[in-house]
């Protein structure tokens, strides 16, 4: 693995040892903020490797009453859909680790259609950031074309604005409810988790300077992204 990457951009083997590395990341990020404020909040994402994150953190020990968790997305489904991410933190997570309190489970309430879930969610942001915090850490993955949560290539987005309304999603489903550029940025730290062959092509395209979704989101104090060795081949052209 001698290649020259951006700063921050961390290679690793496998997507178990991504996942792993953020599990552990997260972990300490959790208690450094609980012992310095009290509070941790974290901004989850969906995707085949944080799934796996939660898979471990249900394992670990932590000051689960003080966690407070949101979403970065959320696909419009019923609740119980199984291709919700709020199904998969379940799942994954909270089915087996339910030490966090529910009233600090931010779930985004999809199911009641597009508008009404954003009116709901707006006002949990609002409550947060209106009371002087910010996200601790935000977790996000990134799609085939550069996307994350579900901000897209090449879609205008209203700014100034806590959440974004998607009609019309690329993927299936065709709705569903994002926080922001602006909301995914009020956070201390930002991990982003690439995993994949199938992810080559658009780190490539991000390396190259492509205005992607994935890239144009920063933690207000640090940065990391954390990729697998199959999405960086040889043929990369890195050094």
């Amino acid at each position: 693995m001698n290649r020259t990457l951006p700063e921050n951009w961390i290679e690793l083997q496998t997507a178990e040892d991504v996942a792993q590395a953020v599990t552990t990341h997260i972990l300490q990020t959790a208690d450094k903020a609980i012992s310095e404020k009290g509070s941790f909040h974290l901004v989850t994402a969906g995707g085949s490797t944080p799934n796996r994150c939660y898979e471990l953190l249900a394992t670990q020990k932590s000051d689960w009453q003080n966690w407070h968790l949101y979403m970065g997305d959320e696909r419009c489904y019923p609740a119980d859909h199984s291709e919700r991410n709020s199904v998969a933190l379940q799942t994954h997570w909270l089915s087996k680790q339910t030490s966090i309190p529910q009233t600090q489970i931010h779930f985004m309430s999809t199911e009641l259609g597009l508008e009404a879930s954003a009116k709901e969610y707006n006002m949990v942001v609002e409550s947060l950031f209106s009371s002087g915090e910010c996200f601790d850490l935000c977790l996000l993955g990134m799609g085939e074309d550069g996307h994350t949560a579900s901000l897209f290539p090449g879609h205008f987005y209203i700014e100034n604005q806590y959440t974004v309304l998607e009609y019309q999603s690329p993927k299936p489903p065709s709705e569903r409810l994002s926080l922001s550029f602006e909301t995914l940025c009020n956070s201390q730290a930002v991990i982003k988790l690439i995993t994949g062959k199938s992810k080559h092509d658009a780190v490539q395209q991000w390396l190259k300077g492509e205005n992607l979704p994935v890239a144009n989101v920063y933690g207000l104090k640090k940065t990391l992204t954390y990729l697998s060795s199959d999405v960086l081949s040889d043929n990369t052209g890195l050094a």
